[in-house]
């Protein structure tokens, strides 16, 4: 069974990165204010471009609050940043299933790609996973054009289950 408190409250580093629950940049008007510019600049077209509808067309802040509202809703969403610096860079966002499995999406800044902080995020997330036993299985769905992202999961120890028929393709990584 995930342990959702725990899973709730993930927040680990690795050798440049830092990644925490977004929550607390909801209780604050000023850092919600910074979040939601942040999710403006973040899900640009080429980011958005092999993600659902929703993560489209968010081009002011308004569109971003209704997306993050319907991101913490959903999931557990995390803040990726770099270590130093405060522009957020990325997002997790995990969500959890009726048993032991959690699913996983991503994204990351295009100025942030081909640096390796996805590898490093995903390898910090497993790790963190496995160290806190928060869940006994990830599972990650990739748009089947998106061959950079299945490389990646493959990379980080996700292996390639099924094809779901809508052009996606899940990947799962066993942690128990």
């Amino acid at each position: 069974m995930i342990n959702s408190s725990k899973l709730k409250s993930i927040a680990f580093t690795t050798t440049r990165l830092e990644v925490a629950n977004v929550d607390s940049y909801l209780v604050s008007g000023l850092l919600k204010s910074q979040l939601l510019s942040e999710i403006v600049s973040l899900l640009s077209p080429s980011v958005a471009e092999s993600l659902p509808p929703y993560f489209h067309d968010i081009n002011t802040e308004s569109d971003a609050e209704v997306w993050l509202l319907k991101m913490v809703s959903e999931s557990h969403l995390f803040s990726v940043k770099r270590k130093g610096f405060d522009p957020i860079i990325g997002f997790v966002f995990l969500y959890e299933s009726d048993n032991a499995t959690a699913h996983l999406g991503y994204l990351l800044a295009e100025s942030s790609w081909r640096q390796g902080y996805g590898s490093e995020l995903l390898f910090g997330l497993l790790k963190s996973c496995r160290d806190n036993q928060l869940v006994e299985k990830l599972i990650g769905g990739v748009d089947i054009g998106n061959v950079v992202s299945a490389k990646l999961l493959e990379k980080v120890g996700f292996v390639a289950t099924q094809e779901s028929g809508n052009g996606v393709i899940f990947y799962e990584c066993v942690l128990s």
